[in-house]
């Protein structure tokens, strides 16, 4: 009897071991993270619709009739293009983002502008983006613009004066009265040029260059 229950002993002693080393085993593998498969933004390239264009500017289409002249940017190239950024992928109605220019400005950086439409806001603008060759965003700067909301609007436009510096011309009015007697839309704002310098490390600085007051009567 001794020897049966000394048997049985071992053999649950000789189980406990085993099992010990198989969670031990489990506990120590080596965690496999799961592979991410990184897309380049250079993998876009024909997608976008015009190629190193020198001057910027709002285009004639309005948020009806554009839809089918660009290619839109989805939710996975909204990511690679809008890294670290605040705005939120809608893809519908009147929100939308879309392909405009690449640009072979400089060999050391992937440049190109993508033309977006917010409705919150009233604005269509063109981003003109910066990316180190790794496709890590680095800078950006407005290349053109257009915008309106009742009396008020803004619109702008641009052009390359040299291969880093862009001019761009920005007018914003806004109606601050009508007249009385001629029932006249008086408008008043300012006319002002900027200057976008990009610098070696890719990085954009801004410099005002002049800036003209406006006072316009609308019969």
């Amino acid at each position: 009897m001794k020897i049966i229950l000394l048997a049985l002993g071992a053999l649950l002693f000789l189980a406990g071991c085993s099992d010990k080393k198989q969670t031990v085993a489990e506990e120590s593998a080596p965690v496999t993270a799961p592979e991410i498969r990184e897309t380049s933004l250079a993998n876009y390239r024909s997608y976008f619709k015009y190629t190193d264009l020198d001057s910027f500017a709002i285009d004639s289409f309005n948020w009806d009739n554009r839809l089918g002249q660009y290619k839109e940017l989805d939710s996975t190239t909204f990511k690679l293009v809008w890294q670290n950024s605040k705005r939120v992928f809608i893809g519908k109605d009147y929100d939308r983002d879309y392909f405009h220019s690449w640009q072979n400005r400089n060999p050391d950086f992937t440049e190109f502008t993508v033309l977006t439409q917010d409705e919150s806001s009233y604005c269509d603008l063109l981003h003109y983006l910066i990316y180190d060759k790794n496709g890590k965003a680095i800078d950006s700067f407005i290349a053109a613009a257009g915008c309106g909301d009742g009396g008020w609007g803004l619109h702008s436009y641009g052009r390359f004066i040299s291969e880093d510096t862009y001019e761009e011309t920005t007018v914003e009015t806004e109606m601050v009265e009508i007249d009385s007697v001629t029932n006249a839309e008086v408008v008043e704002g300012d006319s002002t040029v900027t200057h976008y310098t990009i610098g070696p490390d890719g990085r954009v600085t801004q410099k005002e260059i002049s800036k003209t007051p406006i006072r316009r009567i609308y019969n």
